[in-house]
């Protein structure tokens, strides 16, 4: 999930949270697929980012180290409590709880991605195996008495050969 500017939005991205107006009026929910026109509404409605499903931007906000990040603005917010044991307790029970939310949702995206691979794969093999079902022999293995190519027939149904 992340959470990108609009300019930044592009078609076929799917967002992860409902997109609301400043009042709190929900314009799209989560899950719809963006497309031109709902892009085009979310600037006429000032709408200024949305969050979308995976990471498809590189912001170059050192996004693929979350965990740092959060275990710094911890370390930032927790500063004046170095001596106090409770806080620093709470600062490592809220590093492990971010860590374990980090490490579930990159298991969530790599088991999304491996389903849509395995889906992907079982539709080409069965497309294979369609393709294999319908393909036609280029053998000439007609029976006994069959021609190989059909004659053609003139407008009374007699056979006639080609270009008389």
């Amino acid at each position: 999930m992340q959470k990108i500017p609009l300019d930044l939005a592009a078609p076929g991205m799917k967002l992860a949270k409902p997109v609301t107006k400043a009042d709190g009026l929900v314009l799209v929910g989560a899950g719809v697929e963006l497309t031109t026109t709902i892009i085009s509404r979310f600037r006429a409605s000032g709408v200024q980012s949305l969050t979308v499903q995976g990471r498809p931007v590189d912001l170059d906000d050192d996004g693929g180290n979350d965990l740092e990040r959060i275990a710094g603005r911890l370390d930032h917010l927790f500063r004046k409590h170095g001596q106090d044991r409770f806080m620093t307790t709470l600062r490592n029970m809220l590093r492990r709880f971010f860590a374990e939310r980090i490490a579930a949702a990159r298991a969530a995206e790599e088991a999304e991605a491996a389903a849509i691979a395995a889906a992907a794969e079982a539709a080409r093999e069965e497309a294979e195996a369609q393709a294999a079902q319908n393909r036609i022999s280029l053998v000439d293995d007609e029976p006994d008495g069959m021609p190989a190519r059909p004659e053609m027939a003139d407008g009374n149904g007699a056979s006639r050969e080609n270009g008389r």
